[in-house]
């Protein structure tokens, strides 16, 4: 077997793709947006059999508090070629330092949930219920496999321990007058600001330092305008500022439309105050208008105010996961509710 970059024959890996769409939870023919969504150039490799793709797959670093991972997705029919590109993406990581490697199968793709099992992934967390085909409810699985057996002396980082990313004490708002409103395209200003205190950005999975914003710049704004992305935000009338907020995004799979994923930020002078409760209870509000079945989302082990606010929400733990940077190497956990 060979293996070359995507680009080597990207009209045959696009025609090799749509053929087994499912697999990447589409019914649809792929269009060259989500092409590049799942299988980017520079990232992308085909496994050729002769002149013949036996698999594609992309590999993915983590970045930020992700870095000790790495992801990525195959796409084949073969159990020799599952095998020979999860080989590949095992070795890579193992080459970059990468703790641990991660992937995820749709329910009904048993086959490949099995063969995985059998190169010795874990199925980590599974979020029931969040992929439907032909009716019928399937799970959303996130499998990982654990590198420290491929290294000779495990490459954790002795500094990475509870204290690196401590709270900075702050003073708490006093006497808000606090208000739920939809999302308006002058609030982001705003919203970024406080999304780079260090309260706040040590508990999402992107961002290291206070100031330093953990999306691309405007991207957020236009997967709001392209309908991926729906905000509400939590207002303090007092001083007419947005002070939190909340939002659902779409997956692009097909098989995933009655599911959404929730992401939720406070303002640090907040935190504590019942932003955090007036907004989950907005979003479920939200979540039944947009016609969602569940909604789901991930939160790393040790920020216990989220996960306190999820289960009160109504949230229940579906899994976790290994490898991220927070204080010290913990779990993420994924947490799903259930609508319908």
């Amino acid at each position: 077997m060979k293996i070359v970059p995507l680009e080597h024959d990207p009209v045959q890996a696009r025609g090799y793709l749509n053929d087994r769409s499912l697999q990447i939870g589409h019914i649809l023919p792929v269009g060259d947006g989500l092409f590049r969504e799942h299988f980017a150039i520079g990232s992308s490799f085909l496994l050729l059999k002769g002149k013949a793709i036996d698999a594609m797959f992309s590999y993915h670093t983590g970045r930020d508090k992700h870095v000790p991972t790495a992801r990525f997705r195959v796409v084949t029919d073969s159990l020799l070629g599952l095998k020979e590109a999860t080989r590949v993406v095992e070795e890579t990581a193992v080459a970059g330092e990468k703790l641990v490697v991660t992937t995820t199968v749709f329910g009904y793709d048993r086959k490949r949930l099995q063969a995985l099992k059998a190169l010795g992934y874990i199925v980590g967390a599974s979020l029931p219920g969040t992929v439907s085909l032909d009716g019928r409810r399937f799970d959303y699985n996130i499998l990982f496999k654990d590198l420290g057996a491929a290294y000779k002396s495990k490459p954790q980082r002795g500094y990475a321990r509870p204290g690196l990313y401590k709270r900075i004490e702050v003073e708490k708002a006093k006497t808000p007058k606090l208000k739920i409103r939809g999302y308006k395209r002058e609030d982001r200003p705003l919203l970024d600001k406080f999304i780079t205190h260090h309260n706040v950005i040590r508990g999402i999975a992107s961002g290291v330092f206070e100031d330093l914003y953990p999306w691309p710049l405007g991207g957020y704004q236009q997967r709001v305008d392209f309908g991926h992305v729906f905000p509400i935000v939590c207002e303090d009338e007092l001083i007419r500022e947005p002070v939190g907020t909340v939002d659902l995004s779409k997956d692009s799979a097909e098989v995933m439309q009655h599911t959404m994923s929730l992401g939720i930020v406070v303002k640090a002078e907040y935190q504590g105050l019942g932003v955090g409760t007036m907004l989950m209870d907005a979003v479920k509000t939200l979540a039944m208008r947009l016609h969602l079945a569940r909604i789901w989302l991930g939160v790393f082990d040790g920020n216990t105010p989220a996960q306190n606010l999820y289960r009160k929400a109504g949230f229940e733990e579906s899994g976790r996961v290994p490898g991220w940077l927070q204080e010290g190497y913990v779990d993420e956990i994924f947490m799903t509710l259930k609508l319908d």
